[in-house]
């Protein structure tokens, strides 16, 4: 069979996709779909995730955002998984970044880059006069509509977090103004494409201009303890799985 160039014991990484799925130790991959070789310079722990925050986050801002250097980009849930890897993509393309997250988390997203942080817990950015080109909604907790006011002349506000509000916006921001409103399923996109992007972030991992950003490691056996913290929405960054091989 044909195995584009994989064989056993090959070490690899990648992701499953939009198909129901659970925690395993194995997994089996069609040869054509989102998988590839794991370069030596990364870890299996700081590989896995890139197939989550880093490539949504690499084609919000890269692909459906058309981020330009110099461009004025504010990230919300700057801390969580997409947060960090956006803040770190965006910077990485010549962007002036603000990251909002809580109070515990500010040190953190300054680290990786962020220009300017905004505390939620004291400051509403949407109520700021600042605007921005591009307002990267990564948990979803605001909206185009709240978002409107400060996002500049041609402004776009996007968020991988669906729902009607969202759609409606949408569709009446692609047919009325200059201000858009973008949801897209990065996971939806074809396998030839999503690995297009996964070597592209790779070469930023090897210059180590971007990090996988880990908060937490728990045994596969600990499983439910994982996605209860990740439940609680007060992760920074990543958490991941380990087996004992």
């Amino acid at each position: 069979a044909n195995t584009n160039n994989f064989k056993i014991g090959d070490e690899v990484f990648g992701e499953t996709g939009l198909v129901f799925s659970s925690n395993a130790e194995y997994v089996c991959m069609p040869t054509d779909g989102v998988i590839l070789h794991k370069p030596s310079y990364l870890t299996f722990e700081e590989a896995a995730p890139i197939c989550d925050g880093a490539l949504t986050s690499f084609n919000f801002l890269k692909d459906l955002g058309k981020i330009k250097a110099g461009q004025k980009v504010l990230i919300n849930g700057a801390s969580g998984g997409l947060g960090v890897a956006a803040i770190q993509i965006a910077k990485y393309m010549g962007a002036i970044v603000t990251g909002v997250c809580s109070t515990r988390n500010i040190a953190l997203v300054q680290s990786l880059g962020a220009d300017k942080v905004i505390d939620y817990t004291k400051n509403d950015f949407t109520k700021k006069t600042e605007t921005y080109d591009i307002i990267y909604d990564t948990i979803g907790s605001s909206s185009y509509s709240k978002c409107k006011n400060v996002l500049s002349q041609n402004g776009i506000y996007m968020s991988p977090v669906l729902n009607m509000t969202l759609l409606f916006n949408m569709t009446t921001t692609s047919i009325f103004g200059k201000k858009k409103a973008i949801f897209q399923a990065t996971g939806m996109r074809p396998a030839s494409d999503l690995k297009k992007m996964l070597v592209k972030l790779l070469s930023s991992f090897q210059q180590k201009k971007i990090k996988t950003i880990i908060d937490k490691r728990y045994s596969l056996d600990d499983a439910i303890k994982a996605h209860k913290y990740v439940d609680t929405g007060r992760k920074r960054g990543n958490v991941v799985l380990l087996t004992d091989n």
